[in-house]
């Protein structure tokens, strides 16, 4: 499988405060990559480093075989991104902020109107963009980083200020454009990322500290959590390690074998049991196991 983005032990230092240590990434074609974190671990400094918006004191970064710093143009071509807050002419319409860019490339109307159907701009293009909400503003952004065609798409908090519409309009983009060119992703939406990507890079204090397939961290890291559903959680005297929910909702994290074991102490105690279900492991339950804690958002 060809590979798109390769960093090999990037550092960054910036006021005496290492951002970046020694940070290594290989990204194949296809792949729809999270790049997750607390806030502060790195993940903009490491998406600006990619995009040359940054020096890097040591390493080397190549995209599309082409290294950024040796071949800058080469490499950069065929990548597109947003970074932080998209920056568009406010007094323009957002079509005019997109045939602007489209010069650049010498991208015609059909591509320009196939990307405005895609983020579902058609009732907002010819509006001046001073006039758009900010969930509007992002789906924009997204649309000026897909002006070139990119191989490579990198989104920085893609999500802010989507409302239910735009996040669904954006998974479903991700989906499709997933088909062509590989993406990269830094949002602390968990449960959006759940959905649309294959891997993770987990970045803590300028680290990377695990990554890999979504599914095989999963399954490496499944912990058995069984959830029960019973008349009174009240009464129960469990050997096992639970955790209570409510009145009426336990967890226990055990091997399936010892189930029947529960159930019979739970009837001992005259305890009824409505329900029993295996927790599945979300990533927002994965992110908290390889130790990127706190500051998530899961909604």
């Amino acid at each position: 499988m060809e590979t798109i983005l390769n960093c090999k032990n990037i550092s960054k230092t910036i006021n005496k405060n290492k951002i970046l240590d020694n940070v290594s990434l290989e990204i194949k074609k296809g792949d729809v990559i999270g790049l997750l974190g607390p806030n502060g671990a790195g993940k903009t400094t490491l998406i600006k480093s990619i995009l040359s918006l940054n020096n890097i004191d040591k390493g080397s970064i190549s995209i599309c075989g082409f290294d950024i710093k040796k071949n800058y143009k080469d490499a950069i071509k065929d990548v597109g991104a947003i970074v932080e807050t998209p920056v568009f002419y406010n007094y323009l319409s957002g079509r005019k902020n997109l045939k602007l860019k489209s010069r650049i490339y010498n991208v015609n109307d059909e591509y320009l109107n196939n990307i405005i159907n895609l983020l579902g701009l058609n009732n907002y293009i010819d509006k001046k963009v001073y006039k758009y909400s900010l969930g509007m503003k992002q789906r924009l952004g997204i649309a000026l980083s897909l002006v070139n065609n990119p191989k490579l798409l990198i989104l920085d908090e893609p999500t802010n200020g989507l409302d239910i519409e735009g996040i669904k309009i954006f998974k479903e983009l991700i989906i499709k454009l997933s088909k062509t060119m590989t993406i990269i992703i830094s949002s602390h939406m968990l449960s959006i990322l759940d959905n649309i990507c294959n891997k993770i890079c987990l970045i803590k204090n300028g680290r990377v500290i695990s990554t890999g397939e979504i599914d095989k961290l999963k399954k490496l890291n499944n912990n058995n959590t069984y959830i029960f559903k019973v008349s009174d959680t009240s009464l129960i005297n469990l050997t096992f390690k639970t955790e209570i929910i409510d009145n009426n909702t336990f967890k226990v994290e055990c091997n399936k074998e010892f189930i029947p074991l529960i159930i019979d102490s739970l009837i001992k105690y005259k305890i009824n049991i409505y329900e029993i279900i295996k927790e599945e492991l979300t990533l927002e339950n994965l992110f908290i196991k390889l130790g990127g804690l706190n500051e998530i958002n899961t909604k």
